[in-house]
């Protein structure tokens, strides 16, 4: 059950400052602390008891901030291992079209692209430029993570047959 509006008021007012300055020093990254705050708020907001049933409010609010600082650092390790294997795994052609500076390049891929089948197409766009993982976008299609592995690889490799066509 949700807490009530000034519980919610009370929390953010009383350890908010606190609790950015400890995601800070775990992920040493601005940007990172503060969607660890956000996210330990949202946690907050959804669920009261986590809150309620603990004997020290500010012992329950540390921890959660340590373990979801912990989760965005290995997500973001994650992230960018996925990218150093997909800049080793796809062809050079195949960039995010907004990175790409030469509007025939970028013609090109789109091209491409929308000739995949939709579903390939989805998992694709999903995996490379929304940095989903398997497990997270078969949650999101209700697709086994098998199925959209698949479906991304056979994705990749009519990719690979269209770029000798396009390039």
């Amino acid at each position: 059950m949700p807490p009530d509006e000034a519980t919610l008021t009370r929390l953010h007012a009383d350890h908010a400052v606190s609790v950015y300055r400890f995601a800070w020093s775990v992920t040493k990254d601005e940007s990172l602390a503060q969607e660890v705050v956000q996210e330990l708020f949202l946690k907050l907001a959804r669920d009261a008891a986590v809150i309620t049933t603990a004997q020290s409010e500010r012992a329950v609010i540390f921890t959660l901030t340590r373990n979801l600082a912990l989760d965005a650092l290995r997500r973001r390790s994650t992230r960018e291992d996925a990218m150093q294997r997909f800049a080793d795994e796809l062809p050079a052609w195949f960039l995010p079209c907004a990175d790409v500076e030469n509007e025939e390049t970028r013609m090109q891929i789109t091209a491409a692209l929308t000739a995949l089948p939709e579903e390939q197409r989805t998992v694709i766009h999903l995996h490379v430029w929304e940095d989903l993982s398997f497990r997270e976008i078969g949650g999101l299609l209700d697709l086994p993570t098998q199925t959209v592995a698949s479906r991304y690889r056979y994705g990749l490799e009519k990719l690979r047959a269209q770029k000798h066509t396009l390039v």
